[in-house]
Order: structure tokens, then C-alpha cells, then sequence
């Protein structure tokens, strides 16, 4: 450990040795270009030594710089000012290497920004070392007239040794010896021939002078070709030769005066050390410059060329300038036979200007590209589905290009076309299955005003005695409705197939006349408008269906208005679709065209989204009462004549129907001029939010299979039912309390005129509510029950529930649907029996006695 420990030392003092030596020999050449008794040198090689050394070795080689300036400066100067100057010697590189290590100064690999450091850095350092030697002049006896010149000449030899000595000794690497060395020893040679001619007397006086340009020349062009090392060493060749032949009077300078002969030796050397380091590091910054874009573009093309992505360059006219390997994987050609040929022949719908949503657009755009779909045509002949984001571009020669980036789209596609496919089917059971509760629904509403009817009927048969002359009467009405029972019960087999009177209808002369008997249904407070074009086409369709159209939307309007002072405007006119404007939704037209519109607005209270999102939908409604048949039927009825309805509603500022329909291209019967009675056209029921178990239970009757191009089978006329023989009414005992509930005034009326008969003293309630209440106040007395199945406020199941929670009274549920309408909960109840509207009183008696009562 000691050993080694001496042997450190020894190396660190035989270092500081030996750059004192080098700081002193360098001095010595230095003041061979002395100014006067200042001893002031122009050219100061020991200040490249200086900062080299402690740069490369480190700050602890600092004492070698102090001695061996001491050392030098001993010799012209008085102990105490050598003491002095040599300090600020020391300092002065010191500086100069502190700030060079801030800015992370390579001289190897030095660039521009490395060159604006050591510049700066010698600045700062020089600045310091002459201010501090003039200083310590003037303390010496220097006159005051003689301190500026001092100090500037110090400042300049300290700068020229700076460039000229430190820059080769900075970036000096040990020498190889290899073939790529051959130049640049042989430029150095030739270097050193020149500089003997032009500074040496071996040329006459006149080349002397002519020959210091060839070797300044000669450094330009190493600046260009090599690097900071080898031009450093030029400089250093040129400023030895130009340095010892003028301090010898010869060569090109040696003849002038001696301040003249140094500021000729000074500014040639510092111009060619700024020249060469100002080219080399250009140099060394361009290279590195291509080296990184020579790697940014192999990388970048092994990017392009791993992509899945197909990329293209083609110009206007179609001419390929790149393509990257996947293209030519897909279409199997290699890259150079692709380059010049046409894209049209590989990818015979790409883009020639840029597009937006695969629609070309007319005028050429800027900004984000946006796609276009195109194929690409295989060598086997098939084909590929790509999404094409083609954008112009300009290119670094100023050409004009397009750049494409393809994307794969025919898996998508196949995915696409097979969801939309589903889709379609999905969509076309779920309006079979919504037209099955439209039609179920219609059918329970019109078995209600059946059974009123044959109800009645059959009490005013059994009312009179035989042979009277209007029985014959009420038993045609009886077979009338038993047929039209029939009729209701293979309605649904047909649901949504019926098929309309179509006629050549003018729409302003039917909006004339049903608005004409519309206007006193509206309340009083709505003003109706009409702005009909007096130009309107005819169309094609169903006056009574069209009517009922318009009828609900007015209806619904002046509703959407209530008492409030308001307006409902009717508007018509024309109008052409393009393709794109049809979607192919349910609410849009099936095809393009010229259409008339129908606008059906008002001034009411609007809806929200949550509303308008189901304002079709079958039995959703927002009344009090009703069922919610209106806008399904509405909409059912512009489908079935090829059109379309559109809605604009926002809460609190009305809405706007916008119905189209299609203008008419062959001429049919025109449609009656006669309008529909009044009667006829507002005899709608009462309508009720339903329960969801009504959509559930419904019962479908499956149509028979049809071929496509096929009409329906016809509908065969229900077979006539004879109508039940009417009972003579006799006296009957009493037999108790019955309790009839029904939200059909008629129907109730029936069922306690019936039960009358059949000697029941009959409680009645409207719903389900009301009749659990009465049966609550009466349960001792109560012996059977009639519930509806579908009643306002609390349905017939839910007051059966509530009953049998009290009694096991029998019970009978009504329903215009079938039994597959009663819940399943409830089909094991011997108590409990199910009887169809419309029943005759001999059915009910059937079903009385099924119970046991």
C-alpha cells in the first residue's frame, strides 16, 4: 500500500514537472515575440498548454501551470510581480476549463455549439489573465501610457495561443496506423512545404509573398474534409513556420518592421485557427446531422415497411413514386417493378383529390385527410377491401404528390354486411311482434263493444214474446256479431297485411275537408292555420288511412296545447330527396324521389328526448287514459305508403310532425269527394296506460309460409254463427250479491242486466280499485265476482290478488283476449274461471256453473 501509494505520487509531481516544463520551453518561443521592454507577447503558446492540460489531466495539475509560468516570468519581471503575473496565469485557464466543463465541452465530436463554448470560454479566461498581467505591470513600473497597448497585446497573445495550441492537444487521440491515415498525413506534409516556401528564403521575395496563400487555401479545404484534430495540426504546422522564419527576418514577412512583421504573423494564424475550427466543427455537426438522418430514415423505413398499413406516393396522374412492402406483399410484385407504373392499375378506386366521408369532394381541400373506401386488385383477380386517407403533399423538390394510407377494411366489410343482415331481421320481428300487440290490442277493444252489443241484443230478445216481429231483427244482430267474432279472432293472423283502396288523392282537398269538421274538436283557445301549396302533385293512397293520419296529429296537437291560447299549423309542399338524405330507417322514406310534405306543428307543450324516443312505440302513451295505439297506427299507415315522419319537439316549445309522402307516377281512380261523416271520424275509445303483462300474454296466431313474390292467401269469411236461443226471462229466487268489473260502461251494464236475470243483486265498479273496495265493504255477502283482466288504476290480476288475500269467493276474469291472457299463477284456481269476450248469457251461465256457483 505504501508502494503504491509513493508511486502516485511520484507520477502526480512527475506530472506537474513535466507541464511545467512544456509551460516554460512554450514561453520560451512565446517571447520571441515580445513588444518593446514589456516582454508582452503577441502569440502565447503556453496558454493552450495550459488550458489542455487541465482540461485532459485535471484541476490538481494546476500547480505545474503555476510553476512553470513563475519560472518564466522570473526572468524579465521582479520576484513579487513574477509572483503576481504568474497567479493570474494559473487563473486565467482555470476559468477557462471550469467553464468548459458547465457546458459539457467534447472536443472530439465538437460541434457548433461546442465552438460557441470554447470561444466563450476563452474569451472570459483571456479577459482575466491580461487584466491581471497589466496589473501587475503597472505595479512594476509599466508607464500609464503603456498600459492599454500591454493589456491589449496581452489579451491577443494569450487568444492566439488559446486557438492555435489548445485545440490539437484537446482533441490529440493516440495514433493508429491504417490506410485511412494516409491522406491526412500527406495533406500535413504538404502543409509543412508550403509554409517552409512562403516563410523561408528559398523562393525569391516576390513568390514569398504570393506563396502565404496557398497554405491558408490548402486549410480551407482540410476545414471541409477532415476533422478538428487534423485541422488543428495544420494550424499549428503553419503558425511553427510562420512564428520562427519572421522572428528570423525571413520568409514573407521577415522584411517588415517588427510591429508590423508580428500583427501580419498574428492575424494570419488566428484567422486560420478560426477558419479551421469554425469548418471542421460544421463539418463534424453535418456529419453527424446525415448520420442521424441516414438512421432516422432506415428506421423510419422498416416502420413504413412493417406496418400492416399499405402506403403509397403517387403523383396526379396516377404514377407510383413509393410503395412500402406490404403493398407489395399484397399485391405480389416487387418494389422496383411497382415504382413508375400506375395506381390505377392496382387500386382502381383510389382517390385522385382528397375526400371526405366517401364522398370526393369538387374543390381541393387542406387540412386533416379524411377517407375514401377503394379495392385493391389482386394478380389472382380477387379483390381487397381497403379505407384509403389520401392527402396532397409537396415534396422536397417541390413536386406535387399524393400520400395514401390504406387500411384493411374486408373483414369489417364481411362483419358489416353479416350484422347489418341480422340487423335487418332482428328489426323485421320486432315490427312483426309490435304489429302482433297493435293488433291484439285492437282486437280486446273491439271484443268490449261486441259484448256490449250482443249482450244487449239478447236481453231485448229475451224481453219480448215469441213471434214478435223484432226478434228476427236481434237475431241478426246476434249472428252479425258472432261473426264479427270471428273475424276478431283471426285478426292477428293478418295483422299489418291488410291491404289499402289505393286512389289518386289531391292532400289539400283532404286536409280542406277533414280540418272543416276537425275544427270544433279543437279546443277553443287553438287557432288552426292552413298554408297549402296551391301547386301540390297528387299522390297515391288510402284516403280513409291518410285521413286517420292526420286526424290523430291534429288531435294530438290541439291536445299538446290544453287550455292555453295556442296555434296548430298545416302546412304542405314539395320537396326532392337525393340517396343520401334516405337512411333506411324505420321513420324515413324506402326510397328517393320527389315527395310532398305534410308539417303538422303547434304551439303546445313539447317533449323531452326520453318521450320522442318511444312516441311510436305500441300502447306508450302520456294520457291519463287510452292505450296508445294513435301514432303506432300513424305510423304504420306512412310506412305502408312508402313514406316517411319525422319529429321536432323540445319541452316548452312545441313540436313539428313532418310526414313525406311519395308523389304518385301512374294515375289510379281518383278518391271520393264525399267526406267522412263526423262521427266516423272521431269515434276513438278512451285510451289507458296498459300494463306490461298485456304485451306479454298477447296471443299470436302464426300466418302460413309464403314464397317471395307471392300474394297472401285470402282471408276466408268466418263461417255464420248461430246466434244462442234467446231464454224467456222467469222469476228466480234470489241467489245473493255479485260484483261486475269492467272499465267499458257498456260491458258492465251487460254483465249486471245478465246477473239481474239470473236473480244477483250486482254491485259495479270501474277498476280494479274501486271493485276490491266494494268487495272489502260487502265480503259476507259477496257470492261471485266478473273482473276485467285490463282495467285502469289496478288491472284485474292484481285485484283478484287482493281478493283472494280476503275470500276464496269464485271468481270469473273477462277478457277480450284469449285464456292464454290469464296469468299463470292462477290457472290452478278451481275458484277461478275464465270467460271471452263477447259471451252470450247462456256463456256466462256455463261459466258460473264451471266454478260451482
Amino acid at each position: 500500500m505504501v508502494a503504491e501509494s509513493r508511486s502516485t505520487v511520484g507520477r502526480y509531481l512527475a506530472g506537474v514537472f513535466g507541464v511545467a516544463i512544456a509551460y516554460y520551453a512554450t514561453a520560451k518561443v512565446g517571447l520571441l515575440f515580445t513588444v518593446g521592454d514589456a516582454h508582452v507577447a503577441f502569440i502565447w503558446p503556453p496558454t493552450g498548454i495550459a488550458v489542455a492540460a487541465l482540461f485532459r489531466a485535471g484541476r490538481k495539475f494546476l500547480p505545474g501551470v503555476f510553476f512553470g509560468a513563475l519560472a518564466c516570468e522570473f526572468q524579465v519581471f521582479p520576484w513579487w510581480v513574477a509572483l503576481g503575473v504568474s497567479v493570474g496565469n494559473a487563473l486565467g485557464p482555470l476559468i477557462t476549463v471550469e467553464i468548459l466543463r458547465r457546458f459539457r465541452f467534447n472536443p472530439i465530436s465538437a460541434g457548433r455549439r461546442d465552438l460557441y463554448a470554447f470561444l466563450f470560454a476563452g474569451l472570459v479566461g483571456m479577459t482575466a489573465t491580461a487584466s491581471n498581467g497589466a496589473l501587475w505591470h503597472a505595479l512594476g513600473g509599466l508607464p500609464p501610457i503603456e498600459l492599454v497597448p500591454a493589456w491589449l497585446v496581452w489579451w491577443l497573445g494569450d487568444t492566439a495561443g488559446l486557438l492555435i495550441v489548445a485545440p490539437p492537444l484537446l482533441a490529440a487521440v493516440r495514433p493508429r496506423v491504417h490506410r485511412g491515415a494516409v491522406r491526412p498525413a500527406l495533406v500535413l506534409l504538404l502543409t509543412a512545404v508550403l509554409c517552409a516556401i512562403a516563410f523561408t528564403n528559398v523562393a525569391s521575395p516576390p513568390t514569398r509573398s504570393l506563396m502565404v496563400f496557398p497554405p491558408f487555401m490548402l486549410l480551407i479545404w482540410v476545414g471541409m474534409n477532415e476533422r478538428l484534430r487534423v485541422g488543428a495540426l495544420h494550424v499549428l504546422v503553419l503558425t511553427a513556420f510562420a512564428v520562427a522564419g519572421t522572428s528570423e527576418g525571413v520568409g514573407a514577412f521577415g522584411h517588415l518592421f517588427p510591429m508590423t512583421k508580428m500583427l501580419f504573423v498574428w492575424a494570419l494564424v488566428v484567422t486560420a485557427a478560426l477558419v479551421t475550427l469554425a469548418m471542421t466543427t460544421t463539418l463534424a455537426e453535418r456529419e453527424r446531422a446525415e448520420a442521424a438522418l441516414t438512421t432516422a430514415a432506415r428506421e423510419y423505413q422498416n416502420l413504413v415497411d412493417s406496418t400492416p398499413a399499405a402506403i403509397v406516393r403517387y403523383t396526379p396522374e396516377g404514377k407510383l413514386t413509393f410503395v412500402n412492402e406490404t403493398l407489395c406483399r399484397l399485391l405480389g410484385y416487387p418494389r422496383e417493378l411497382l415504382i413508375g407504373q400506375s395506381v390505377m392499375d392496382f387500386i382502381p378506386e383510389m382517390p385522385r383529390t382528397e375526400a371526405v366521408a366517401d364522398l370526393p369532394v369538387p374543390h381541393q381541400i387542406s387540412g386533416p385527410a379524411s377517407g375514401a373506401s377503394g379495392m385493391i386488385r389482386k394478380p389472382d383477380g380477387s379483390c381487397l377491401w381497403y379505407r384509403w386517407t389520401a392527402r396532397h403533399i409537396t415534396t422536397g423538390d417541390g413536386r406535387s404528390e399524393f400520400q395514401a394510407v390504406g387500411i384493411d377494411l374486408t373483414e369489417r366489410r364481411q362483419a358489416e354486411a353479416e350484422r347489418t343482415t341480422f340487423e335487418r331481421k332482428m328489426q323485421d320481428a320486432q315490427r312483426l311482434e309490435a304489429l302482433g300487440v297493435l293488433a291484439g290490442g285492437v282486437a280486446h277493444d273491439f271484443n268490449n263493444l261486441l259484448a256490449g252489443v250482443l249482450g244487449h241484443a239478447e236481453l231485448a230478445a229475451s224481453s219480448l214474446p215469441e213471434g214478435h216481429p223484432a226478434r228476427e231483427h236481434l237475431m241478426t244482430v246476434q249472428n252479425g256479431v258472432a261473426q264479427a267474432g270471428g273475424l276478431t279472432r283471426q285478426l292477428l293472423a293478418y295483422s299489418g297485411k291488410g291491404r289499402f283502396l289505393l286512389r289518386t288523392i289531391d292532400l289539400n282537398e283532404l286536409i280542406s275537408q277533414t280540418t272543416d269538421l276537425l275544427r270544433v274538436t279543437l279546443p277553443k283557445k287553438v287557432q288552426l292555420n292552413l298554408h297549402l301549396s296551391p301547386t301540390l302533385p297528387l299522390i297515391t293512397g288510402d284516403d280513409g288511412q291518410l285521413r286517420q293520419v292526420l286526424m290523430n296529429l291534429l288531435i294530438n296537437a290541439g291536445e299538446a296545447i290544453g287550455d292555453r291560447a295556442g296555434s296548430v299549423t298545416v302546412t304542405t309542399t314539395t320537396h326532392d330527396l337525393a340517396l343520401e338524405a334516405v337512411s333506411g330507417g324505420v321513420y324515413s322514406p324506402s326510397a328517393p324521389g320527389q315527395f310532398i310534405e305534410l308539417i303538422v306543428s303547434d304551439t303546445g307543450c313539447g317533449m323531452d328526448e326520453a318521450t320522442k324516443s318511444r312516441l311510436f312505440d305500441p300502447f306508450f302513451t302520456t294520457k291519463f287514459t287510452g292505450r296508445g295505439l294513435g301514432m303506432s297506427a300513424v305510423l304504420g299507415i306512412i310506412r305502408g305508403h312508402g313514406g316517411g315522419i319525422h319529429v321536432d319537439s323540445r319541452v316548452g316549445f312545441g313540436t313539428r310532425f313532418t310526414v313525406l309522402l311519395p308523389v304518385t307516377t301512374e294515375a289510379l281512380p281518383e278518391a271520393a269527394e264525399t267526406p267522412a261523416p263526423l262521427d266516423s271520424l272521431l269515434r276513438t275509445p278512451l285510451e289507458s296506460p296498459p300494463r306490461q303483462r298485456r304485451a306479454q300474454r298477447t296471443e299470436m296466431i302464426p300466418r302460413p309460409p309464403q314464397r317471395s313474390g307471392q300474394s297472401p292467401p285470402p282471408v276466408p269469411a268466418p263461417a255464420p254463427v248461430p246466434a244462442p236461443r234467446p231464454t224467456p226471462v222467469a222469476k228466480t229466487e234470489k241467489r245473493g250479491l255479485a260484483l261486475v268489473a269492467d272499465d267499458e260502461p257498456i260491458v258492465r251494464q251487460v254483465g249486471e242486466l245478465m246477473l239481474k236475470q239470473m236473480g244477483y243483486d250486482v254491485l259495479t265498479a270501474s277498476n280494479g280499485a274501486e271493485a276490491v273496495a266494494l268487495f272489502v265493504a260487502h265480503a259476507d255477502l259477496v257470492r261471485v265476482v266478473l273482473l276485467d283482466l285490463m282495467m285502469p288504476v289496478m288491472d284485474g290480476t292484481e285485484a283478484l290478488v287482493a281478493i283472494r288475500d280476503r275470500s276464496t269467493v269464485p271468481v270469473i276474469l273477462c277478457s277480450g283476449y284469449t285464456a292464454e291472457a290469464v296469468p299463470e299463477t292462477l290457472t290452478n284456481d278451481s275458484a277461478t274461471g275464465f270467460l271471452q269476450k263477447p259471451y252470450a248469457r247462456g256463456d256466462l251461465q256455463a261459466a258460473l256453473a264451471t266454478i260451482g256457483v
